[in-house]
């Protein structure tokens, strides 16, 4: 090691073994770190956690860390912050959960064999206490990206499907996603967790830009468990769950706002529901929501060609014809009159 490291007062301390220039010492130093972490009691644990976020931010597909031990380590400190409440007032470990299944979502972002070996370490239970909201609506966010990339695949899939939890969860959190920040962060500002605030504007903020990123904060979650929703929608063995009437309806108007205008969210959704005849049969019985398929037919955003696939599909499916025929008609011969619609950008879900 040279030497700053060699003067650290931390002898072993993540970031001297990053430093490290001996593979063999660095690898070795790495699994010995991440198998202690979690049993270790000591100050300023933030910060190699943070570090951990940052590198998985930007290196998300890098393996150097994936098979020595970052996922147990990172569900481990999950656990030991929901069972440890002192451990998790002390200092600042309240951060760790946060920045624990964060890692977790950025490293399985992009890769399966990264997503088999999270499912592996048994990510999937820490990750779904927080998605129950056994600490906060932050850490509920960052759970649910991480189990969306998890359902995103096809070798991890039935993991999450396992937990039978997590669909109904992911429901109810869409629905909800918006009055829980409200009334959790937004609604009173002189109330506000001082964690929450700096993980909003990373401590360079006020009051404003903590409202402005919890509005964009806000509508991640609901997208986010749009998109865990929506892997459960392509299997038919779900869809009786995920086609409530009061879930359907409220589709519609759920939208990925400014931060998430690329995100296809509630239509999004419809539209893989649709695609199903055992998903056609529920939005056909919807009234009000046939007419705002209709009315988003009509529109000129992103989402117009979306809703047009569901009416397409809804009309052709002898079994909802009948139903909806008196409402689509109309707006299919609106738009057939129309020379153009104009090019849709690539939407996808984040």
């Amino acid at each position: 090691m040279d030497k700053t490291s060699q003067d650290c007062p931390y002898p072993g301390c993540f970031f001297c073994v990053m430093k490290e220039g001996n593979p063999s010492k660095r690898r070795s130093s790495i699994l010995k770190f991440f198998r202690e972490l979690p049993s270790q009691d000591d100050e300023g644990q933030v910060l190699p956690i943070s570090g951990l976020w940052n590198t998985a931010m930007a290196h998300p597909n890098d393996p150097e860390f994936i098979d020595l031990g970052i996922f147990e380590c990172m569900a481990a400190l999950i656990w030991k912050g929901l069972k440890n409440r002192r451990w998790l007032s002390h200092d600042q470990n309240v951060y760790i959960p946060y920045y624990a299944a964060h890692v977790i979502g950025s490293y399985t972002m992009n890769m399966e064999e990264f997503a088999v070996s999270a499912v592996q370490a048994g990510v999937i239970p820490s990750l779904v206490e927080l998605l129950r909201g056994r600490l906060t609506w932050v850490e509920q966010r960052v759970a649910v990206r991480a189990l969306g990339h998890l359902a995103t695949y096809a070798n991890t899939f039935p993991a999450i499907a396992s937990h039978g939890e997590i669909l109904e969860l992911s429901i109810q959190l869409a629905m909800s996603s918006l009055e829980i920040v409200y009334s959790h962060f937004y609604q009173n500002a002189d109330r506000r967790l001082s964690y929450h605030c700096d993980l909003l504007t990373r401590g360079m903020g006020a009051v404003e830009m903590e409202s402005r990123k919890a509005e964009e904060w806000a509508s991640q979650l609901q997208c986010w468990s749009l998109q865990l929703i929506n892997c459960f929608a392509f299997k038919s063995e779900f869809l009786s769950v995920v086609c409530k009437p009061d879930f359907l309806i409220k589709l519609p108007g759920m939208w990925g706002g400014l931060v998430n205008e690329n995100s296809p969210a509630g239509i999004g959704l419809l539209r893989t529901i649709c695609h199903h005849k055992l998903g056609r049969g529920p939005v056909a019985n919807c009234s009000g929501l046939v007419e705002a398929l209709c009315n988003i037919a009509r529109s000129s955003d992103d989402w117009q060609f979306m809703a047009i696939d569901c009416l397409l599909w809804l009309l052709q499916d002898p079994s909802t014809c009948y139903k909806v025929i008196d409402k689509v008609a109309p707006a299919l011969i609106d738009l057939a009159e129309i020379s153009a619609l104009g090019i849709t950008k690539s939407l996808g879900i984040l």
